[in-house]
């Protein structure tokens, strides 16, 4: 199942861009964020929205060791 696989991939691989995953696993960048949900949902998975001097960069999501919480604002 894909989010198996992505989760894996994460746990691989780290923290990795949105943009990263969608290539790597042939989806969408929306597909990605509505598939890793359910990973965050569950306290799993981070979220990480990257800014450069204030502007939206990009996003990059990365397991969720127990060192934080994802919080959507």
């Amino acid at each position: 199942m894909i989010l198996q696989q992505l989760k894996a991939y994460l746990e691989e691989h780290g923290t990795s861009e949105r943009k990263v995953l969608a290539n790597h696993f042939g989806l969408s960048e929306d597909g990605v964020d509505a598939m890793l949900q359910r990973w965050i949902d569950k306290g799993q998975v981070m979220r990480i929205e990257d800014t450069i001097k204030g502007k939206f960069a990009g996003v990059r999501y990365a397991l969720n060791k127990g060192i934080g919480i994802s919080v959507k604002m």
